[in-house]
């Protein structure tokens, strides 16, 4: 092989080792869960945003008693 081949295939293999090792990035998780425990049916919203750096996942929760 020649020394390019080897160059590309050492390349390779580094860039599929950092794939592999890199730790997963940090993330937010907010959960807001205000329904009653024995409504059957409550109602929700969910919504998530990954910006690269900081992701936030926003789970809001109500019962439908508590919305009359």
């Amino acid at each position: 092989m020649s020394l390019r081949k080897h160059l590309l295939l050492l390349a390779g293999l580094v860039t599929l080792t950092i794939a592999v090792v890199q730790p997963t990035r940090p993330h937010a998780n907010l959960e807001i869960l205000t329904h009653r425990a024995g409504d059957s049916a409550p109602q929700q919203v969910h919504a998530a945003i990954d910006l690269g750096v900081l992701a936030v996942s926003v789970l809001v929760t109500w019962s439908r008693q508590l919305a009359r």
